[in-house]
């Protein structure tokens, strides 16, 4: 399992782990005369996992019966099973990808709140991921008649964008810094798009090879996301001079390149210059990807496209939670 995928199951367990159980289910004081060891509510909790995990196998049974069932119970678990489907969703078997995204559409649409917002978010974050068949389902997923009332995140398939399920897309990147101004420059299948750093934080941005040339300047970062969502992404993403650790750019192919200060990155995740890096982990002069920060930091990208308040305030309750225990 690389890199990408350990840290998105691991931001979907720290979302949901609090929140995968109601109100009602939370842990209460054990009576005084009560008989009952106090682990074994630990024990009940451990064989409902192992009960989930059995039944997420199922949904790859070979009998028909026998994976109706699966799926009507993991239904009925509700979001406890949903950081276990995410996990199926993101293995190497066809059949076991495209009946957990089945399962997570059909809990996106419960009647409680707390799942259907649960299974949105995660559909969201397949939708986001670099194995073609999972990122392909959950986008079908989220743009489904059956999957009514799900909404990817504002700009996900416009031109330009990695997610936009252009498949195996090339991409060149490179930064450059003259007389103080930095440009950085992204040719992706034939649309270039650069954006000039100006005086006062203002952003110009020129895009090329669409349907007709784009100019505009924004007054910050802020503004670009208004503006030109796509734009800004790309900003956020190459602004540093390297590329962020932790992501292979679903969509990305093996010989795309991006070169920024003294460091080739390329597709298949491995750094040349004054660092280095393997799989997806990205080092660059000399800096290494700290887990912590690299799952805090893609709940707090995470947290910019959610536009339901509760969710952005229960990934900002958990980033919260993460920083308070370093």
């Amino acid at each position: 399992m690389n890199l990408y995928r350990s840290t998105l199951i691991a931001s979907l367990l720290a979302l949901f782990s609090q929140a995968s159980l109601p109100a009602q289910d939370a842990p209460k004081e054990k009576p005084a005369n009560s008989d009952l060891p106090a682990s074994d509510s630990a024990s009940a909790a451990e064989a409902k996992q192992g009960e989930i995990d059995e039944l997420v196998a199922q949904l790859d049974h070979d009998r028909l019966t026998k994976r109706q069932q699966a799926q009507k119970k993991l239904l009925s678990m509700g979001k406890a099973a949903i950081p276990a489907l995410a996990k199926a969703a993101l293995s190497g078997r066809r059949e076991t990808i495209e009946k957990s995204i089945d399962v997570l559409a059909k809990l996106a649409q419960s009647k409680d709140e707390g799942t259907k917002d649960a299974a949105r978010v995660t559909l969201q974050m397949l939708s986001e991921s670099e194995q073609p068949s999972t990122a392909d389902r959950a986008k079908l997923a989220l743009n489904s008649r059956e999957a009514e009332g799900i909404k990817p995140f504002e700009g996900w398939d416009q031109p330009g964008n990695e997610f936009a399920g252009g498949g195996q897309m090339n991409r060149s990147v490179s930064v450059s810094s003259v007389n103080g101004v930095r440009s950085i420059s992204v040719n992706e299948g034939g649309r270039e798009t650069i954006i000039q750093e100006r005086a006062g934080g203002r952003l110009f941005v020129s895009i090329t090879g669409g349907e007709k040339p784009i100019e505009l300047t924004a007054r910050n970062l802020e503004d670009l996301r208004k503006k030109q969502p796509a734009a800004a992404a790309l900003y956020e993403q190459y602004a540093g001079g390297k590329m962020p650790a932790g992501f292979n750019f679903p969509g990305m192919a093996a010989n795309g390149v991006f070169k920024g200060g003294n460091a080739n990155v390329f597709g298949n995740g491995m750094v040349f210059g004054n660092g280095f890096a393997f799989g997806n982990d990205v080092a660059a002069n000399g800096n290494t990807g700290d887990p912590g920060q690299i799952l805090i930091r893609q709940l707090e990208e995470l947290k910019q496209r959610m536009p339901d308040p509760a969710m952005q305030a229960l990934i900002d309750q958990q980033i919260q939670t993460m920083k308070n225990q370093k």
